[in-house]
């Protein structure tokens, strides 16, 4: 399946776990950022891995696979990892 056509399905419930705990915020706490975003944003930060130990060709090809299985919710990565990921430390 074409991950970029790809939109994660969730619930009310876990939209509002999202907003509340992970999804960007401005500086006055409105989100600025989407579920699918913010999964674009952890698949791109993690697949920055291969750059460094991998091959750095193949960077776009796991960031599209870490991508899908997000929005399959066949896998979520923990919660610093959800928090943090392409933000700065």
């Amino acid at each position: 399946m074409d991950s970029s056509r790809m939109k994660p399905q969730l619930s009310e419930n876990a939209l509002r776990v999202l907003e509340k705990r992970y999804f960007r915020k401005d500086i006055d706490g409105n989100v600025t950022e989407s579920g699918e975003e913010l999964f674009r944003r952890v698949a791109n930060n993690v697949s920055l891995a291969e750059r460094l130990y991998g091959k750095a060709e193949r960077c776009r090809q796991w960031e599209e696979e870490y991508y899908r299985m997000m929005a399959a919710l066949d896998f979520l990565p923990n919660s610093p990892t959800l928090m943090n990921a392409g933000r700065e430390l």
